[in-house]
């Protein structure tokens, strides 16, 4: 100790007046000697961190590398095991999930386990990282059971016009009588039976509306309350106007009478058509109109006729009564007995008749579908649409990145995307609003990119 604090006082002196320091005494190098491999240490430390796997990977990451080679430095870096502050850099790095997935799920250590399992061994579900599969799924390996696509197409009746025979349906009725609304419920019902179309209700659409509403609130229980639903779009619409309603008044001079005892007093309630005799007849006018380009499809005439000949062809025999505010039951037998009613059935039959034989003309509208990808996790791709947008089970998407946004310049709305195409999905799970998917593709998905549904 005493020599250690006398070479000091010697060399500072030394110092001082620029002279060369005596050599110094053994002790003193011996204790120079102990502290240099304490340096060397501290040198070799920092090779080693700057060679740090994971730090390589932050550092591609910052420097904003194809996700592609990112992940291809981690399948080949071997047990990576990150810390917490690890986490903390990926993130202030900007590394995608597939990015933590893939370095969380141990990097390339997923395919050594898949190498040395025995052969004829099914993989386990640590053989594969989750990113792989986010990646790359094999979409044959997926059970899935698509439902039957239902091919028929969707038809709406509008309700038929009759303004142009409204005399003839109150002399026939003693008073006026919605008969457009009479034949609808009739035609429609006839049209469902042949089962050719899927018909869709839009006369009294806005009490479908208004028991979605109710169920929607808290005043139904829950469970049997109707669930808020798109209606569906009809393909075609069929729209009439009766023209002629007891009798073919164009080719036939009339004269009108008065209406007897309230009822009928001769042909056509008081209207003569100086015969003894004659067929009740019943002509629609029709017309098939695409219900998105509005262009006419079909147009014609559908024409019944009674079996029977009558001096009266209105309501003989007919015992149902006309209800309160000119309503009659078409459908009834007993309207339908009368000699009016054979031709009103008549012509409904022969007008669901050329309905279905226009079918093939109708052009069923395509369930396109285009959403965002909302959410991932893990191999699971969440996209922003489900069953109300009509997305089913077993749907394929196609994944897109989206380059740029096309917009316009005056109020910023966006009118194209430029997208370039990166996989597909497969839907595997459907919900109210949103799907569940697998990912096929060359590099992983992200939120925000485009799907568009292909079939």
């Amino acid at each position: 100790m005493r020599s250690q604090i006398a070479l000091i006082l010697i060399l500072s002196v030394a110092s001082m007046y620029g002279q060369t320091p005596p050599p110094a005494p053994a002790a003193a190098k011996k204790a120079a000697a102990a502290a240099a491999p304490v340096k060397t240490a501290v040198k070799t430390a920092a090779p080693k961190t700057a060679a740090n796997p994971l730090g390589k990977i932050i550092q591609m990451i910052e420097l904003k590398l194809p996700e592609s080679a990112v992940m291809s430095a981690i399948q080949g870096a071997g047990k990576l095991n990150p810390t917490p502050d690890d986490y903390i850099k990926l993130k202030q790095a900007g590394a995608s999930d597939a990015v933590f997935a893939a370095i969380a799920g141990g990097g390339g250590s997923a395919p050594a386990a898949s190498a040395s399992a025995p052969a004829g061994a099914k993989a386990g579900p640590v053989a594969v990282a989750p990113t792989a599969l986010s990646i790359n799924t094999d979409f044959s390996t997926l059970s899935c059971s698509k439902p039957v696509a239902n091919s028929k197409r969707v038809l709406a009746i509008d309700e038929f016009d009759y303004g142009t025979v409204t005399t003839a349906v109150a002399a026939i009725f003693g008073t006026q009588v919605n008969v457009g609304k009479g034949i609808l419920a009739l035609f429609t019902k006839r049209l469902a039976q042949d089962g050719k179309y899927r018909i869709v209700e839009r006369q009294k659409l806005q009490k479908v509306l208004s028991e979605q509403d109710l169920g929607a609130s808290n005043r139904v229980k829950q469970g049997t309350n109707a669930k808020i639903g798109r209606v569906v779009g009809a393909d075609a619409i069929l729209m009439g106007t009766i023209t002629v309603f007891g009798s073919d008044t164009r080719n036939n001079k009339v004269n009108a009478g008065a209406v007897s005892g309230g009822r009928l007093g001769g042909f056509l309630g008081g209207v003569s058509v100086g015969k003894k005799s004659d067929k009740a007849i019943v002509e629609i006018s029709y017309r098939i109109v695409d219900a998105e380009s509005s262009e006419v499809i079909a147009v014609g005439e559908a024409r019944g006729e009674s079996k029977r000949t009558s001096s009266g062809v209105g309501l003989a025999g007919y015992g149902g009564g006309v209800g309160a505010g000119g309503a009659v039951d078409m459908s009834s037998s007993n309207f339908q007995e009368t000699v009016i009613g054979e031709a009103t059935v008549d012509c409904v039959n022969k007008l669901a008749a050329i309905a279905n034989s226009k079918e093939e003309q109708i052009v069923p509208k395509n369930n396109e579908v285009e959403a965002r990808i909302a959410e991932i996790a893990g191999n699971k791709i969440y996209l922003a649409a489900g069953s109300n947008d009509g997305v089913q089970q077993c749907d394929r998407f196609e994944v897109s990145r989206v380059i740029k946004e096309i917009k316009d310049p005056s109020t910023g709305e966006v009118l194209d995307l430029q997208v370039e195409k990166v996989g597909e999905l497969m839907v595997m799970e459907v919900r109210d609003k949103i799907s569940i998917a697998y990912f096929n593709g060359s590099s992983a998905p992200k939120v925000g990119y485009v799907v568009k549904k292909t079939r």
